[in-house]
Order: C-alpha cells, then structure tokens, then sequence
C-alpha cells in the first residue's frame, strides 16, 4: 500500500502495524457474548487464528469468504494478498535520534481485490458508510469487514500514528444497541453502538496530524469503511 500508516494487529493487536502496544482489551471495552446469543447475529466459520502483525483483514475475508461457500482458509487467503503493498514505514524520534518502524497493513482496495478473486464483482468496498447501511446489511445475513481504530502511536512534532484493525461485523441489536462482531482471534465480542461508531469514524481529524490523514486517505483509509460481499 505505497506509504500506508495503517496497522494490522492481532486481536489483541491492530491491524495495520508492528509497532507493540497493549491487549486490546486494556484499548477498548469488549464483552465476551456466548454464540448462542441473538438469532440476529451471523455465525462465522473458524478460518484460523491470525498470527502475524498485518494479516486481520485477510484473515476477517477467509472467514467472509468461507461463510459463503469458498473452500479457503486464513492462510490461503493471505498467501493470495498482495504483500508488495506492504511497504515499511520509519520516523526518527526526535527525543532519542531511533528509528521507529510502522508496518503498513491491507488497504481496503487491496482486501477488496483479494476477494474478488473468490467472488468476483460481487464484493464491494464502501467508504463514509452510513451507520444505518451497516446495519441493514448484517441484519439482512450480510456479513461486513469494517475497518475500526483499536489505540494509536503518538510522536512528538509528527503526531499520532492510529492502530486500525480489521473486523467481520455479524450482528446489530436495536433494543440492546449492540453491535456484535468476529475478530481474527475467532472470538465474537460485542460493543455499544456508541462505541463502535466511535471507532469506525477514525478520529483522523482529532489527534492525527494532516500529514499523517493524506497519507492514510491516498490509500484509501477513510472513516466508516467497510467490504462486504452483496450477494
């Protein structure tokens, strides 16, 4: 993804980056939901665990992919992504003259092209997505791969490098106002929908400086993003 500064991270990580930061759970506030929960919400196959530091939108398609039919798995899958988009990114710390490396991870287009491979001019990428266009799709047995922010690196004078992350968004609870999802350790969470929102919007223009949000939206990394397969 050229200069991309989104982070890959395993579930505990983000999506979009090598750099280490806390459990996600220490990062957002996730509830733990039994699969037996809701009949609204979309059971997803076990593709595998993600296992590496850029691999969750990959690993959240494999299990898009297979819910549909495909005999793929998270390695297939990854294998098949465009890792030459995967270009490292490093910033001088002005504080200690060291090099701090960012890890690009899988742009929306890139994971859009990937499952297209699968299933064709059926998978489809939506940036600035309406809040109720989620909803309606996960509601109506559309599974949809959002891309949210899980934490960020801050760097004196160049600002905040945001985690992003890639989830399969499977579930939406109007009387609990809950968004239900998979993340790539095969666990189902939930989040408030204030919470998601939150998020899914980026925050692109509070803490993340205009050099850093051009670089992300020449990429594609736009708030309220999300791929699915409409069909």
């Amino acid at each position: 993804m050229s200069t991309t500064i989104s982070m890959t991270i395993t579930p505990a990580t983000s999506a979009i980056s090598t750099l280490k930061r806390p459990h996600a759970k220490q990062n957002i506030e996730q509830n733990l939901i039994a699969t037996s929960g809701t009949s609204q919400v979309i059971e997803l196959p076990d593709t595998g665990v993600q296992n590496d530091s850029w691999s969750c939108g990959p690993n959240s398609a494999a299990r898009v992919l297979r819910y549909y039919g495909h005999d793929v798995d998270y390695a297939m899958v990854r294998s098949a992504t465009d890792k030459k988009l995967f270009l490292p990114q490093k910033f001088r710390n002005p504080f200690t003259n060291q090099w701090i490396e960012v890890r690009t991870g899988t742009p929306p287009l890139t994971l859009q092209q990937v499952m297209q491979r699968w299933e064709g001019n059926r998978v489809k990428k939506s940036p600035q997505t309406s809040f109720n266009r989620l909803i309606n799709l996960v509601r109506s047995g559309k599974p949809s791969i959002a891309l949210v922010r899980v934490g960020s690196f801050k760097i004196p004078y160049i600002g905040s490098i945001p985690y992003l992350h890639w989830i399969a968004v499977t579930g939406a609870d109007p009387v609990r106002q809950q968004i239900y999802y998979t993340d790539t350790n095969s666990q189902m969470y939930s989040l408030s929908y204030k919470d998601f929102q939150t998020r899914w919007n980026l925050g692109l223009d509070q803490d993340v400086s205009a050099a850093i949000a051009n670089i992300l939206k020449s990429n594609g990394v736009e708030p309220r993003t999300i791929v699915w397969v409409d069909r």
